[in-house]
């Protein structure tokens, strides 16, 4: 048995999975059991994980549970909802591994890391802009979660994870396979969004485009399959975006063209819920219609509801708002919000 599964089935490590994933709470997986009736009987569940993890026969994670949420243009974006006791044992191996490749990540990538947020990557594009950097090449990867190479994948986790029993682990979950309405579906490619382990999987396989990218000189700045690169000159982000575009294809990966492009800092262009002019910071328009949007949901005046509750249920919403988009050029416009929300 290899030190890294035994310590991903330590009882200290699973209780703590076990925390952070009932902090998180979610729905059900494929079997039904909610994180109630997970923690109703927690002792004897998580004892059964460490059995099953440590067992000759090894720990098969079951197939995820498809649902589709609609994204802001209209289109649907398939989240995979692994079972509680499944996300359980993710996160315990997160907790293991994850520190061994956090070590060797760069401090250009944002998305899904510890101490690290949306917010900083849009910090650190704003101080490139300050400092002189005119030109932007953008970019978004087509189904990246979708299209990961399952080999190309186990590979590069395999250069730091010397164990093969948590190899074959991950393995198990890149193939475990999608429950949907059709029946169960094979996954010959990609990893689930909603999976635990997800995230950490998809920067480990972006890791090469981190590392090229910045070895040529050029400035990156990524939050999971969305970033960005500035430059002073335009012929720079040109040779950046054929860098990139090379990579990509190399991993199997290919550039969403709707989505990214070329521009110049002054004629704007949009990354992470902010729209850039220039120097100037504001909340992109879609965002700031899904905000308003969801006030006036809180709001409905002929709803049966107390003015406390009302207030109760917005504050969050504001809050979580406005802290985020704070950093931009927003005084006015939070000014007119105050308003607004008022006279709702």
């Amino acid at each position: 048995m290899g030190q890294l599964l035994e310590a991903i089935a330590d009882p200290a490590n699973l209780e703590l999975a076990w925390a952070k994933v009932r902090a998180n709470a979610g729905a059900a997986g494929v079997d039904g059991q909610t994180i109630t009736a997970f923690a109703a009987d927690e002792s004897h569940q998580l004892a059964s994980l460490r059995r099953r993890l440590l067992s000759a026969e090894r720990y098969v994670p079951p197939p995820v549970r498809r649902v589709e949420i609609p994204k802001p243009d209209g289109r649907m974006r398939p989240l995979g909802i692994p079972t509680v006791a499944d996300r359980v044992v993710q996160q315990a191996t997160v907790q293991v591994i994850g520190p061994a490749f956090e070590v060797r990540f760069l401090p250009c990538s944002f998305g899904y890391r510890p101490g690290r947020s949306a917010r900083q990557a849009v910090w650190w594009v704003r101080e490139a802009i300050r400092r002189g950097d005119r030109w932007v090449a953008e970019f978004d990867i087509v189904g990246f979660f979708d299209n990961l190479d399952h080999r190309r994948l186990l590979r590069e986790v395999g250069k730091v994870v010397d164990d093969p029993e948590v190899i074959g682990l991950v393995r198990r979950w890149l193939t475990a396979g999608v429950l949907t309405e059709a029946g169960l579906m094979a996954r010959p490619s990609g990893t689930p969004q909603g999976g635990v382990i997800s995230p950490l999987l998809a920067n480990i396989y972006l890791h090469r485009l981190d590392t090229e990218v910045r070895a040529a000189g050029f400035r990156l700045i990524r939050y999971a399959d969305d970033f960005v690169i500035l430059a002073d000159r335009r012929w720079k982000v040109e040779a950046a975006d054929r860098l990139v575009r090379a990579i990509l294809a190399d991993i199997g990966l290919e550039v969403a063209e709707t989505k990214s492009g070329i521009a110049q800092v002054r004629d704007g262009f949009e990354f992470l819920g902010f729209t850039f002019h220039g120097r100037f910071l504001r909340p992109r328009p879609r965002a700031l219609t899904r905000f308003k949007d969801e006030v006036r949901r809180r709001t409905r005046r002929l709803a049966p509801v107390p003015l406390h509750q009302v207030i109760e249920d917005l504050n969050p919403v504001i809050r979580g708002w406005g802290n985020y988009y704070l950093i931009g050029d927003v005084q006015s416009l939070f000014d007119e919000l105050d308003k607004w929300i008022r006279m709702r």
